[in-house]
C-alpha cells in the first residue's frame, strides 16, 4: 500500500492589521513539516466583516448648486449689445405663468417689434432668460429660436420649436385655445 506524503510548505502565520479587532488572538505557528502521512481535516473559521470609516460613507448627495444670477450674467456679457441686455432685463419681470407681446415689449423699450424679435433671437440665457414668455399680437406663438409659424419655401418651418415654445408656456401655466393662442391678458407690469 502506498503512503501519501505532504509536500513541503512554509507555515503561515496571521499577522494583525489596522483592520482587524484586537479581539482575534494571532495564530500560532503550525509545526514543522514531516514526512508522515496526509490526514485530510478541515477547519472554518470566519472573518470580520470588512468595515469602513464614516467619513468614506455619503449617503446624502451633494446640495444643488445655487441657480445663476442672470442679472449679472447680462451686465457682465461681452456678447450682448446695450439694447439686448435692455431687454433680458425686462425678460426677467414677466412672472411664470405670463406672457406678453413683442409690441408692449417695443412700446417699453421706444423701439420696434421687430427690433425686440432680434434680441430674442440671439439670447443666449434662455430659458432662464424667459424669451418663450413673449407672443406675437393676438396672442399666438410667432416665433422661436429664429423659426416663425409659417413654413419657409424649403419646408422648412418653426413647427417643432413653436411646439417647444408652448410646451414650455403650458408647464409654467399658460393656457391655450384650440387654435393655439394663449388665454389671458398679456402682462404689461414692465419696472
Amino acid at each position: 500500500m502506498a503512503t501519501l506524503t505532504a509536500p513541503q510548505t512554509t507555515p503561515f502565520t496571521f499577522t494583525p492589521s489596522k483592520h482587524s479587532p484586537a479581539s482575534f488572538p494571532p495564530t500560532p505557528p503550525s509545526p514543522p513539516p514531516s514526512s508522515t502521512p496526509l490526514l485530510l481535516t478541515t477547519t472554518t473559521t470566519t472573518s470580520p466583516p470588512n468595515k469602513r470609516k464614516h467619513s468614506d460613507i455619503s449617503s446624502a448627495p451633494p446640495p444643488p448648486l445655487p441657480p445663476p444670477n442672470y442679472k449679472t450674467l447680462i451686465n457682465t456679457s461681452p456678447k450682448t449689445t446695450p439694447f439686448e441686455k435692455r431687454v433680458y432685463h425686462l425678460l426677467l419681470t414677466i412672472p411664470p405663468g405670463s406672457f406678453t407681446t413683442y409690441a408692449l415689449l417695443s412700446t417699453h423699450l421706444n423701439s420696434s417689434p421687430r427690433a425686440v424679435g432680434n434680441a430674442l433671437r440671439k439670447n443666449p440665457f434662455a430659458p432662464g432668460v424667459p424669451c418663450h414668455r413673449v407672443l406675437s399680437t393676438g396672442n399666438s406663438l410667432g416665433g422661436f429660436k429664429g423659426k416663425i409659424s409659417r413654413k419657409s419655401a424649403d419646408g422648412v418651418g418653426g413647427v417643432d420649436t413653436l411646439i417647444e415654445k408652448r410646451d414650455l408656456l403650458r408647464k409654467e401655466g399658460v393656457k391655450f385655445d384650440d387654435k393655439g393662442r394663449a388665454l389671458g391678458t398679456p402682462f404689461r407690469g414692465f419696472k
